[in-house]
């Protein structure tokens, strides 16, 4: 259970830490492992959480808070933290926090899904933009060097150029061109059997995970206090923040200076936020645990199961060659 703004780390309210690390045993089966848990729990989710003191003001009068409230204190802080964050995901199975509107999403395996898929199209996009950005600044680099170079190296590089399209020109005409791209088709189209049905259904995920996003945010509170504004600021940076940052991005009425001493006072008196370096601020506490990436088998695993019931070129080159070879007897 766990407030978590899209993309980025989880902020839990403090009591969510203390209920999952006393809970656990309890909640684990005869098969479970329940020290592998208590290790992925402290190596791959803890390091990246931000503990957070929720105060009591954050949420007031919103009928969700009241609800879950008046049906169990104990989860209230976790819900003023997920409407004073706002379009944040609130996972969790508790009913108390569940069974309110547009508030806790019992269905945080689809919301783990979505934001693992968004993470693999981000990767496909930055592993196409690489060359392409390479080339570009391959291009511009070459373009400074010819328009700072002498006169006659300028003439040197057009008549390489020159004979660069010459040669270019004869390859095609000469039929060597059509040639090579016969060759190509086989493996161009064995590339796209195997990368071609996982990248689509990649994207069809990707498309599907919009819409889990969409049902699953959290709607802010109408009525803000100035630190719940703040919070909102700090939970969607991935570093510390000035306060005269924060105080640029906050609607707030007065000139810049009075917008950041009036900021500035309220970070160093809520106690939802904490100074981590000199002047800069994070929204919660640092939980203390030290990151572990995670093992690249177990990535492996995953984009296996993911991937499982994807069409694989194999059976497709099997399948052809059963239909193109029927064993002794058969007819078709």
């Amino acid at each position: 259970m766990g407030t978590a703004p899209p993309r980025r780390g989880t902020a839990p309210a403090r009591h969510v830490l203390e209920e999952v690390e006393r809970d656990l045993p309890r909640r684990a089966t005869s098969s479970d492992n329940v020290d592998l848990a208590y290790r992925r729990l402290r190596t791959l989710y803890l390091p990246r959480a931000r503990i957070v003191d929720v105060p009591e003001d954050w949420g007031a009068g919103d009928p969700r808070v009241e609800a879950v409230a008046h049906r169990h204190a104990v989860d209230a802080p976790t819900a003023r933290l997920a409407v004073a964050l706002g379009y944040s995901f609130l996972l969790s199975e508790d009913p108390d926090l569940c069974d309110q509107p547009q508030l806790g999403f019992k269905a945080w395996l689809q919301v783990a899904h979505a934001t693992a898929n968004e993470t693999e199209v981000e990767m496909i996009g930055l592993g196409i933009s690489i060359p392409i950005s390479t080339a570009g600044e391959a291009i511009g680099s070459a373009s400074r060097r010819i328009a700072a170079s002498s006169p006659a190296a300028r003439w040197v590089m057009l008549a390489g150029l020159l004979i660069l399209v010459a040669g270019t020109a004869w390859w095609v005409r000469s039929g060597n061109a059509g040639k090579f791209i016969e060759r190509a088709r086989p493996v161009i189209r064995d590339l796209g059997e195997t990368f071609g049905p996982p990248l689509a259904e990649t994207f069809t995920r990707y498309e599907a995970g919009k819409s889990v996003f969409a049902e699953a945010a959290v709607p802010p509170a109408d009525m803000t206090t100035l630190a719940e504004r703040i919070a909102r600021v700090l939970v969607f940076r991935e570093s510390p923040v000035l306060a005269e940052d924060i105080a640029r991005e906050l609607e707030t009425p007065g000139n810049l200076r009075e917008r950041t001493k009036l900021v500035r006072t309220e970070l160093h008196s809520c106690r939802a936020f904490t100074e981590v370096r000199r002047g800069r601020w994070i929204l919660g506490h640092p939980s203390g645990y030290r990151i572990y990436p995670l093992p690249p088998i177990e990535i492996n695993e995953y984009h296996e199961r993911l991937h499982k019931d994807t069409r694989r070129p194999s059976r497709v080159r099997g399948e052809r060659t059963a239909a193109a070879d029927p064993s002794p007897g058969e007819c078709i």
